[in-house]
């Protein structure tokens, strides 16, 4: 069991090993900057689509101006007739 050493590439071994290295990071930064860009995206869009389902679903504002009839006073109505009290309801007695 002879070890002649790392075979006719050793020198370049530990070369293949840095490029390997680089290339998972450099593809581990391309995965983290595409992520970071689709979040953005979204939020982007989300916040978009929430602007206009908010102007779309809000009732208009009742502000009174000058012309609109809501701006004058309304004309005292007479006081409604006092009524009579609805009479309790009967419940059976139990025996």
């Amino acid at each position: 069991m002879d070890f002649d050493g790392p075979g006719p590439f050793g020198p370049f071994a530990h070369f293949g090993m840095v490029v390997i290295g680089g290339l998972l990071w450099l593809f581990m930064l391309l995965v983290a900057i595409a992520l970071i860009f689709l979040l953005v995206r979204y939020l982007l869009v989300a916040t978009k689509a929430h602007q206009l389902y908010i102007a779309q679903n809000t009732p208009p504002a009742a502000t009174p101006t000058a012309t609109s009839p809501a701006a004058t006073t309304p004309a005292p109505t007479a006081a409604a007739p006092a009524t009579k009290p609805a009479p309790k309801p009967r419940t059976p007695k139990t025996p």
